[in-house]
């Protein structure tokens, strides 16, 4: 389990880069996106940041951020694809790293 919060927080650490680089307008237009999306980046900067060091502390509110982030993400990259556009890739990452998640906590908890 030890393993796999690390790498999960190296993964959301660069989630956390990711979103600098939008900020910044490096990647995606921050400057030029409407208020919501403006929210949901700054949202998933902060969020991805203090869960990456949660996870990598294997703090319990880390994962519980974990958790809530993959959620949130899910519900809104299912929920809202029209407006979020195509998120195969983060829906499938948060998708499996839950499952990956619980089948670990079970084996640790036997």
């Amino acid at each position: 389990m030890k393993v796999f919060l690390r790498v999960l927080s190296v993964s959301f650490f660069v989630g956390a880069i990711f979103h600098v680089l939008d900020l910044f307008d490096l990647r995606l237009r921050f400057s030029e996106m409407p208020l919501p999306w403006k929210a949901w980046t700054l949202y998933l900067l902060c969020a991805d940041l203090a869960a990456a060091i949660g996870l990598w502390k294997q703090k319990r509110w880390g994962i519980v951020l974990f958790l809530v982030i993959a959620c949130s993400q899910l519900t809104a990259y299912l929920g809202f694809r029209d407006y979020f556009g195509n998120q195969d890739f983060l829906v499938a990452f948060h998708t499996i790293s839950i499952t990956m998640y619980l089948v670990l906590r079970k084996e640790a908890t036997r």
